[in-house]
């Protein structure tokens, strides 16, 4: 049986083998991160990722999540999902979906994409913007809040994104 916090590594893991093409090794750190990502059924903070695989993995330091998930995100293994005002949240669900953010307690749904297909990029971009992508989000108040006496409002604006400026 091995030590608490050491899973086998499959030599055929998909991921492995990824993250191999990507230049990156599959450590065992790497891969308890990647397992509570994929397990969790919110999309979990730093922060939060660390207290899950503290438990599995006691010696691990909150700079290995942090760089564990930056490495998964250049190779294309998760997404970070910003919401706002609120600590970058993660995902490792690389389908086509979109979300339902509650502006209560902060939770995010995933929602199947009704539609494959890219929106048409507006034209006042022009060649001025090379679009990559796009994000739908849902923004309301899920039933736990809403039972709690949330009082919806109008989703305000969130501002520039982060490395966008106002000029």
């Amino acid at each position: 049986m091995l030590p608490k916090g050491h899973e086998t590594i499959a030599p055929l893991d998909p991921l492995a083998e990824r993250l191999r093409r990507a230049g990156l090794k599959l450590t065992p750190q790497r891969l308890a991160i990647f397992r509570a990502l994929r397990a969790s059924r919110s999309h979990p903070t730093a922060e939060e990722l660390y207290r899950e695989v503290r438990v599995r993995v006691p010696m691990i330091s909150r700079n290995t999540i942090y760089q564990t998930l930056e490495a998964l995100k250049r190779v294309g293994e998760i997404s970070e999902v910003g919401i706002g005002d609120v600590a970058a949240r993660y995902e490792p669900n690389q389908e086509r979906h979109d979300h339902a953010v509650c502006l209560g307690c902060r939770t995010i749904i995933d929602i199947a994409a009704e539609s494959t297909r890219r929106p048409r990029t507006p034209r006042r971009l022009g060649r001025r913007f090379k679009v990559l992508g796009h994000r739908i989000e849902f923004l309301g108040y899920c039933t736990d809040c809403l039972g709690r006496g949330a009082r919806p409002r109008t989703a305000r604006p969130r501002g520039p994104a982060r490395g966008a400026s106002r000029g």
